[in-house]
């Protein structure tokens, strides 16, 4: 898949939901104190944003473990197939760009063997909607926290897709794709120092990159 083809079959789509989100920020703020704050339009968010999380989740798995059965697989194998990976997919922090709002961590416990919540909130949604836990219905599930931790755990599995495919030689500084693939709402903290602005355009230095993945931190 070149890059032409990956914008339009996953990255457009992305971008899309990332930014049917932030238009409700008019009428929800992005705040902690909003954390529980649910509706219709969150509810509609969580079901898309998961069932794109699965998608893209299929499309890297298989190209990570070419034995994985698509026909059986789920979430406990994606997330077997990307901590066995990546060293630095379950501790990968994102910032939401222009808002005091804490750090997000959407994969992490993943190397401990846990599902992150706003996974087992969507099975929920998805399948029990009508029933209860904690004496509250599952659709109030839909949250915004729970909105926004998933999203951040979308964009962090698209950005290790396009890093996957995109990002092909460890000796490369200058790889020009990636920062066409950099959202602008959400912030891939520990990828900042990737991303070079000195010049006349922006690149992302492929040879940092492959360090880090490799959990290679002596010289970064």
């Amino acid at each position: 898949m070149d890059v032409l083809d990956f914008k339009n079959t996953y990255w457009n789509y992305y971008l899309q939901i990332e930014k049917d989100f932030f238009d409700t920020v008019p009428y929800c703020d992005i705040d902690e104190s909003n954390n529980n704050s649910f509706s219709v339009k969150y509810l509609q968010l969580h079901l898309s944003i998961c069932s794109e999380i699965d998608t893209i989740c299929k499309s890297l798995c298989k190209e990570l473990d070419n034995s994985l059965d698509m026909s059986k697989c789920g979430i406990s194998d994606y997330i077997d197939i990307l901590k066995s990976s990546y060293a630095t997919f379950s501790e990968e922090t994102v910032i939401l760009v222009g808002y005091k709002y804490r750090s997000i961590q959407p994969w992490k416990g993943i190397d401990k063997g846990y599902i992150p919540n706003w996974w087992n909130v969507y099975n929920d949604i998805k399948h029990h909607r009508d029933l209860e836990k904690n004496n509250k219905k599952n659709y109030k599930l839909a949250n915004q926290k729970n909105i926004i931790e998933a999203l951040c755990a979308l964009y962090v599995l698209l950005e290790y897709w396009a890093a996957k495919n995109f990002v092909t030689d460890e000796r490369e500084e200058h790889n020009y794709i990636m920062p066409n693939l950099k959202s602008k709402s959400l912030d891939l903290n520990k990828w900042r120092f990737y991303f070079t602005f000195t010049g006349p355009g922006t690149w992302f230095d492929s040879r940092l990159y492959f360090k880090y993945i490799e959990n290679i931190t002596e010289n970064l």
